[in-house]
């Protein structure tokens, strides 16, 4: 695991004890909540930081402001129109300063909680009964050697442990192995070991409880490149996709949907300017 992954599921386990709780609650209903706590510390960090007094004469100088210049140019008044444009721009740069104490403020609590957020609201857990796919991932000098899933007491192999390494139907660019593991109820967290040509590979599995070992495992200086335990990935509602392309998630879509819309809604609530 390299720093920036140590340092991610070490936040995240700091902050499983005043959040961990969010994880008993069904999964929609922990996005949402995560996503209106975000929108409240946006608001409530403009009010604390701002000159509120100042930002509410400003909206309303703007308010008038374009009222004027709507007037001077059915006029044809170009000399008042200049001056008005200067002055709306002067108003805008004194708003545009105020954004950023806000966010500054904002920026560390919000930061934690999305390092939390994608560390415990991206997949679903595995759970006791139901199916587990595992995956290994190998070089293409690897295809047609056999390869070996070692299972913890706790869970059921659905097959034959030993496999043959085949070419990756989705890029040809590697090997594939895989295994469907049944998983009991005492499983919890447990281990699997899988092997191929003297070397050995692990992978932490979590299983009926409200947190989930990382899916992906790379594995250095072997013959078995990574190891993935196929979980569910989280979508709000059932329906909200993720957006692959810029690596989006499913629930980071939907905390976004929520979040953006909100500020503006619990600015105009609790009369932040």
């Amino acid at each position: 695991m390299d720093a920036l992954a140590q340092f991610s599921a070490w936040v995240a386990s700091l902050l499983d004890y005043p959040l961990g709780w969010l994880l008993a609650l069904p999964r929609d209903v922990t996005i949402l909540i995560v996503a209106v706590a975000t929108s409240l510390v946006l608001t409530l960090a403009r009010k604390w930081t701002t000159n509120q007094d100042q930002l509410r004469r400003c909206r309303s100088d703007v308010r008038r402001l374009k009222q004027l210049i709507r007037q001077a140019k059915r006029e044809k008044d170009k000399a008042a129109l200049k001056r008005l444009r200067a002055t709306l721009g002067m108003v805008g740069a004194m708003r545009f300063k105020a954004e950023g104490m806000p966010l500054l403020v904002a920026i560390v609590p919000i930061a934690l909680l999305a390092i939390w957020a994608v560390e415990r609201l991206d997949y679903i857990p595995p759970k006791a009964g139901r199916d587990l796919v595992v995956r290994a991932y190998y070089p293409v000098s690897s295809v047609g050697q056999l390869t070996h899933l070692v299972p913890p007491p706790a869970m059921e192999v659905r097959g034959h442990p030993i496999q043959l390494v085949e070419i990756d139907p989705d890029g040809q660019q590697n090997g594939i192995a895989s295994w469907v593991l049944r998983p009991s109820a005492g499983s919890g967290s447990t281990e699997l070991v899988i092997r191929h040509q003297g070397h050995t590979a692990r992978h932490p599995v979590r299983v009926g409880g409200r947190i989930y070992a990382p899916p992906l495992v790379a594995h250095e200086g072997g013959k078995i490149q990574v190891t993935e335990a196929v979980l569910r990935r989280a979508k709000f509602l059932g329906i909200v996709p993720g957006i692959p392309w810029i690596a989006f998630p499913p629930w980071l879509v939907a905390y976004l949907i929520v979040v953006i819309p909100l500020v503006p809604v619990l600015r105009r609530a609790l009369r932040v300017y």
